[in-house]
């Protein structure tokens, strides 16, 4: 174990190992992703792409391919998610969110959203308006003789 200690690492020989082909189809398609991104950035399709691959000795089929770049692309939005997010400490739980009272919405924006936002508005008023108004014959079951012919 002492010995160890002493010896020097050998980056060169690891970092050499950067250029050597990876094993699987996906690391390779991994070691490829940032000429690939380009390529689409620029506007070219993905099967051009494919087809340029399997010419350079990356033999993977269409389907394969478009799963790996999904995967690619959704790390690459989760990492710039994580960025652009800072950490934050939880609100609280969950009944102290839902029980807090709603801050007031400012005049222009509840003026656009229907007049009072004083008022607690009926989530089911569109649908019991449209109930009442339906199209159509309605049957009476004990019709007003006034209205008879």
């Amino acid at each position: 174990m002492a010995s160890n200690l002493n010896k020097q690492l050998d980056l060169i020989r690891l970092r050499d190992r950067l250029r050597e082909k990876p094993r699987t189809k996906a690391g390779q398609v991994r070691q490829a992703w940032p000429d690939i991104k380009a390529l689409l950035a620029v506007g070219h399709s993905l099967k051009d792409i494919w087809q340029w691959l399997n010419e350079i000795g990356l033999e993977i089929g269409y389907a394969r391919l478009s799963h790996y770049i999904g995967q690619l692309r959704r790390r690459d939005d989760d990492a710039q998610l994580e960025i652009r997010e800072p950490k934050t400490e939880p609100m609280g739980t969950v009944t102290e969110v839902f029980t807090q009272p709603r801050p007031p919405l400012p005049r222009e924006v509840a003026a656009l959203i229907g007049g009072d936002h004083g008022k607690e508005r009926d989530p089911l008023a569109n649908v019991v308006e449209r109930e009442s108004k339906r199209p159509g014959f309605n049957y009476n079951a004990e019709p007003d003789p006034k209205k008879l012919i």
